[in-house]
């Protein structure tokens, strides 16, 4: 086990972009307004912008600290022209990889990520009774902590994914071997540090293990269904490790028969194309 510690992760500032994405962000704004929403339609597929637009929307001086849940809300409140110097501060993904290798796939995770936003937001309006926006953010945001384990710390978290395909166990089991902790507890302690909604620390948390009687199940149990539908319809992580949620359990957590998800299915795989060609990664 090393000497990591979640604390650690408490004392981050920001998660860094893919130099595509600042591109084009950077492109955008050369023509767009500072009351342009358009910005917005850039970073919705992007975990680290969305972390760092969250935060902000998060703080206390814009009234709302702690309650701010979803990357639609955040936009609503801080405006585009406020958006855009956030994106605009982002930094670049390059600017670590000459320091040390590192261990994932980001481009491949990137649109991992932006994929179940799509697939959660749309579950979200198909099962109703939640805000979809809510379930569309969890599920962009859901790996940032392997972002934050394998940007600011890619030996340990090379370990962790090492011995998860050595020993042909879940990654979150190897983590906790090997670090002590899971990269969904990262993302819980830096959600926390940057006053993030308890709601959604406890959606990433639970994910990898939705449970009917837990707060936020049902937000966890679409996650992890969005995860495993990325996943059979090629878009995995690329991430290290075996999965071990079975789809016929989250579909009764969720109350959904494989009837109605087979009925669902072709919407939902319009909400993962419009993801894919929205985030214009080459």
């Amino acid at each position: 086990m090393t000497s990591l510690t979640l604390d650690q992760f408490r004392s981050l500032k920001y998660l860094p972009s893919l130099p595509e994405q600042i591109d084009n962000v950077l492109i955008a704004t050369e023509t767009s307004s500072s009351m342009d929403y358009s910005i917005v339609e850039l970073i919705q597929y992007d975990p680290a912008m969305a972390m760092a637009v969250l935060k902000v929307a998060n703080i206390p001086i814009y009234g709302y600290p702690g309650q701010i849940s979803s990357l639609q809300q955040a936009a609503g409140l801080l405006g585009p022209g406020m958006i855009k110097n956030i994106i605009l501060r982002t930094p670049i993904l390059e600017r670590f990889s000459g320091k040390t290798a590192l261990s994932i796939d980001f481009l491949q995770l990137w649109i991992h990520s932006g994929i179940i936003a799509a697939i959660s937001g749309g579950l979200g309006r198909l099962i109703g009774g939640m805000e979809s926006d809510v379930s569309f953010t969890c599920g962009l945001i859901h790996d940032t902590g392997a972002i934050a384990l394998s940007v600011y710390f890619p030996a340990a978290f090379s370990r962790a994914q090492d011995f998860a395909d050595k020993n042909q166990v879940g990654l979150i089991e190897a983590e906790q071997q090997v670090l002590g902790f899971s990269h969904l507890e990262v993302a819980g302690e830096m959600m926390e540090a940057w006053g993030f909604p308890l709601q959604l620390s406890q959606v990433i948390l639970q994910c990898a293990k939705p449970e009917k009687n837990n707060i936020n199940s049902e937000l966890s149990g679409i996650v992890a269904l969005a995860k495993s539908l990325a996943c059979e319809w090629g878009f995995p992580s690329g991430l290290k490790g075996v999965t071990s949620i079975e789809q016929d359990s989250l579909l009764g957590l969720l109350g959904i028969s494989e009837k109605k998800l087979g009925q669902w299915e072709p919407e939902l795989k319009k909400y993962a194309e419009f993801a894919l060609d929205t985030m214009k990664i080459p």
